[in-house]
């Protein structure tokens, strides 16, 4: 497997198919960013880290999406065969969705310190209250790895071999994002709006949006590879 995660690697970064993700996530961040002030009060500095981790969060949702899509799509047809038929179908499927979970998981420790540096007043709260500041960003990164699993999950369920029709595949992405991101029934909507967050809903039980992700996550894979082994065979 991890041979075949180098091989993915070197497909995306030779294809390019990596720039625009990049791109979206950096002027999303930039963008979104709500930093603090050092004329605020140390419970305002902590809730505008809080509101800034929160919406690197959110952004992961399409841009994990976007770079799963493009991994899927990245190989040639005749690439994608020979390394079905030398690692097997379901290894090699799943080791593209590897390598873009991968990348998301770096996006989510890049956007989490770059709003621990931008963001105003930290420095203070760092040293009032080095254990709260730990904890905001201990919470905004668990928020970004719940996003990760829901983009993840919603490019494998909307793109090859799920729908292999380019168009529909593409707008059925869009779409389930927007799902992912404002239905109640998400657990990323979960996470990003719960208790503790800036935008308030019904909150699900501590632990419950991971645990609801992370089976969405597997559920979604498993389908994705067992299509990819029976319509190569």
């Amino acid at each position: 497997m991890r041979a075949l995660l180098r091989y993915q690697a070197g497909v995306l970064f030779r294809s390019h198919r990596w720039v625009f993700p990049l791109i979206a996530f950096v002027l999303l961040i930039w963008v979104g960013g709500v930093g603090g002030s050092q004329s605020q009060t140390l419970v305002q500095i902590r809730e505008a880290l809080a509101t800034s981790l929160d919406w690197a969060a959110a952004v992961l949702v399409p841009v994990v999406a976007l770079l799963t899509r493009s991994m899927l799509t990245a190989e040639p047809e005749a690439a994608r065969n020979c390394v079905a038929a030398a690692a097997g179908p379901v290894r090699g499927h799943l080791s593209v969705l590897m390598t873009a979970l991968a990348g998301g998981v770096a996006l989510a420790v890049i956007g989490v310190g770059y709003e621990l540096v931008t963001s105003g007043g930290v420095g203070r709260l760092w040293a009032a209250h080095p254990g709260q500041l730990f904890a905001t960003a201990a919470a905004g990164l668990g928020k970004a790895v719940i996003c990760i699993f829901v983009g993840s999950a919603v490019a494998a369920l909307c793109n090859r071999p799920v729908i292999r029709h380019q168009t529909v595949a593409l707008l059925g992405t869009i779409v389930a994002v927007v799902v992912g991101l404002l239905a109640s029934v998400s657990p990323a909507s979960a996470a990003l709006r719960g208790n503790g967050a800036t935008v308030q809903s019904a909150a699900w039980p501590t632990g419950v949006p991971f645990l609801v992700a992370a089976s969405l996550l597997a559920v979604s894979w498993l389908v994705s590879a067992w299509l990819a082994a029976r319509r190569s065979g």
